[in-house]
């Protein structure tokens, strides 16, 4: 798990029953940033895709996966010592066992990442 390790969130008081939003703190001294990259650490896709995950799953205090994932987009690289604190929108809809999910990451300036999926799991 990389919540409270990697990042940690809060949510924002806008969120509503279909989207969630929420403030994003990265640690930027993690040790996944000294192999990706030494010198110019930029934030692994497949962590934010699992910042997603794990949000969800805390919010929902339920153990979700991936079920699919129908489009995701890298729009910018996300630079954890220029970007420390993002935010993570997340419109969901319910469908039988998980969600289905558009995310968006981004900052007051760029927008880092976007996907829409489904996530699964047991209540």
């Amino acid at each position: 798990m990389l919540l409270n390790d990697l990042f940690s969130y809060t949510e924002l008081e806008e969120s509503s029953d279909s989207l969630l939003k929420f403030k994003i703190e990265i640690k930027a001294n993690h040790a996944v940033f000294e192999g990706h990259f030494p010198g110019n650490p930029v934030m692994p896709g497949v962590c934010q895709m699992e910042i997603v995950k794990e949000v969800m799953c805390s919010y929902f205090k339920r153990e979700l996966v991936f079920n699919s994932v129908a489009d995701m987009k890298f729009i910018n690289m996300w630079l954890p010592n220029e970007a420390k604190y993002v935010f993570l929108d997340i419109s969901t809809d319910a469908i039988e066992n998980g969600f289905k999910v558009k995310a968006v990451i981004y900052s007051d300036t760029k927008t880092f990442f976007k996907m829409r999926g489904e996530l699964n799991g047991s209540f």
